[in-house]
C-alpha cells in the first residue's frame, strides 16, 4: 500500500488542491496497475460498449400448446397422479419444438422472411451484426452462432405450454419472424396428420377398391350370361314354367282318372277314346315341357346352376365390399382421432421496449469474471514466490 497520504513530500504541499488530487489519483492508479489492467478497464470498456455502440434488441414472446384427441379426454387417475396435476406431454410437442429450432426452418424462415436481412440490420452493432467479422459469411456460421442463439423454444414444466422466444434488432421483426415460425409449425402439424392418414386409411382404400372392381367384373359377368342364354333372371322365370308343367301334370292324371272309371264303367263309350287322345296330348306336351327344364345341355336346369353359381360369387363379393367399406370408415375415424393441431395460448407480441443488451447484469457479470482472475492471478504469483522464498 501507498503511504502517499502520510508522508507528502514538499513538492505536494506546493501544489493547489486539484492538482494534489490529479496527482493523487495517479499515484494510486500506478500502485494498483494490475488491478487496473485486469479488472477496471475490461469492465470500462464493457460499460462503454453497452452504453454507446450496442444496438438494442427485442424480443417477441409466443406460447402454444400441440393438442390431440387423447389431450381433450377428462381427467384420468393417470393424468391425476402426474406432477402438478398435468396431462403428460406429447411426443409431437417435442416435435414441433425441435423442428421450430431446425436447419429446416431457418432455411425456410431466410426464403421466405428474409431472415439474414433481418440480423444485417444497418442499426445493429458490429459485435452482434451478421455476418461477424471473425466468422465466415455461410449458413452453417448462421445457424449455429445466431439462429440458435436468437431463436428460442422452451416449455414450462408445470403447465406443459410451449414458450417460443425471437429476438431481432426491431421489434416487428421479431413479432414477423415469431409469426412465420408458429406458422411453419402448423404446416409441420398438417404435413404430419396428412401423412399419418393416408398410412391409415391407403391400404384399406385400396381393399375397397379392389373389392368394387371384383364386383363389377361379377357384373359384367353375370350380364353376358344373361345375354346368352337369352333370360333375365332363370330362376325366376323358370317357375312359370314349372307350374305349367305340374297343372299339366294334375290334368293328366285327372283325365287318366277320368278314362279309367270310363272304362270300367262304360267299356264301349265313344268317350274313352276322346279320354285317350287328350291324355296323350297331355302326356306329350309334359315331356316336351319338361325337357325345356330339365333332360339336356339346353335345359333351364344348366342355365339355372350357371346363373346361381355367379349369383352366389355376387353375394360373396358385396359381403366383402360392405365389410372393406367398414373398415375404411373405422381407419377415416380412427385417423381423425389421431389428428394433432396446435393451439396458440399467446399471440407473437411486438414489444414496447428491448430486453438486450442487459446492461446491468453484463456489467456485474464482467466486474466479478474478471475480479475472480485477478484473485486467482494474485494468489498464484504469491504462492510461486513463497515457494522460491522456500
Amino acid at each position: 500500500m501507498s503511504n502517499y497520504d502520510d508522508n507528502p513530500t514538499p513538492y505536494d504541499k506546493e501544489l493547489s488542491f486539484p492538482a494534489k488530487q490529479l496527482n493523487r489519483f495517479r499515484h494510486i492508479v500506478r500502485n494498483h496497475m494490475p488491478f487496473m489492467i485486469c479488472v477496471v478497464t475490461p469492465t470500462f470498456l464493457v460499460f462503454i460498449y453497452l452504453t454507446l455502440i450496442a444496438a438494442p434488441q427485442y424480443i417477441s414472446e409466443a406460447h402454444f400448446v400441440v393438442r390431440g384427441h387423447s389431450s381433450q379426454s377428462g381427467l384420468s387417475l393417470s393424468n391425476i397422479l402426474q406432477p402438478g396435476g398435468s396431462a403428460p406431454t406429447s411426443e409431437n410437442t417435442y416435435v414441433v419444438q425441435d423442428y421450430m429450432q431446425s436447419r429446416d426452418a431457418a432455411e425456410l424462415l431466410i426464403a421466405k422472411n428474409n431472415l439474414l436481412d433481418v440480423y444485417a440490420r444497418p442499426e445493429a452493432d458490429f459485435f452482434a451484426r451478421y455476418p461477424f467479422l471473425l466468422f465466415p459469411k455461410n449458413f452453417e456460421n448462421f445457424y449455429l452462432h445466431y439462429y440458435n442463439g436468437h431463436v428460442l423454444v422452451e416449455q414450462d414444466a408445470e403447465t406443459n405450454i410451449s414458450i417460443l422466444t425471437v429476438r431481432t434488432f426491431r421489434a416487428e421483426d421479431s413479432q414477423r419472424i415469431a409469426r412465420a415460425l408458429l406458422d411453419a409449425g402448423e404446416m409441420l402439424v398438417n404435413d404430419i396428420n396428412r401423412r399419418q392418414r393416408e398410412n391409415l386409411i391407403h391400404a384399406t382404400s385400396q381393399e375397397v377398391q379392389a373389392a368394387e372392381t371384383k364386383l363389377r367384373e361379377i357384373n359384367q359377368k353375370l350380364a353376358e350370361y344373361r345375354n346368352v342364354v337369352a333370360l333375365i333372371d332363370p330362376m325366376r322365370q323358370s317357375v312359370p314354367m314349372i307350374n305349367f308343367v305340374t297343372s299339366l301334370q294334375n290334368m293328366l292324371a285327372s283325365t287318366n282318372m277320368q278314362l279309367s272309371q270310363l272304362q270300367k264303367s262304360a267299356p264301349n263309350s265313344p268317350l274313352i277314346a276322346a279320354y285317350q287322345r287328350q291324355a296323350d296330348i297331355l302326356s306329350e306336351q309334359i315331356k316336351k315341357s319338361g325337357s325345356q327344364i330339365t333332360g339336356s345341355d339346353d335345359s333351364l336346369v344348366p342355365k339355372i346352376t350357371g346363373y346361381e353359381d355367379l349369383t352366389v360369387q355376387r353375394d360373396i363379393q358385396q359381403r366383402i365390399l360392405v365389410s372393406d367399406v367398414a373398415s375404411l370408415e373405422a381407419a377415416k375415424q380412427q385417423a381423425n382421432q389421431q389428428m394433432i393441431y396446435i393451439d396458440e395460448v399467446a399471440q407473437p407480441n411486438a414489444a414496447d421496449w428491448p430486453e438486450y443488451p442487459r446492461n446491468l447484469l453484463v456489467l456485474i457479470i464482467t466486474f466479478f469474471s474478471t475480479l475472480g482472475l485477478y484473485v486467482m492471478g494474485k494468489l498464484l504469483i504469491a504462492g510461486a514466490q513463497e515457494r522460491n522464498l522456500q
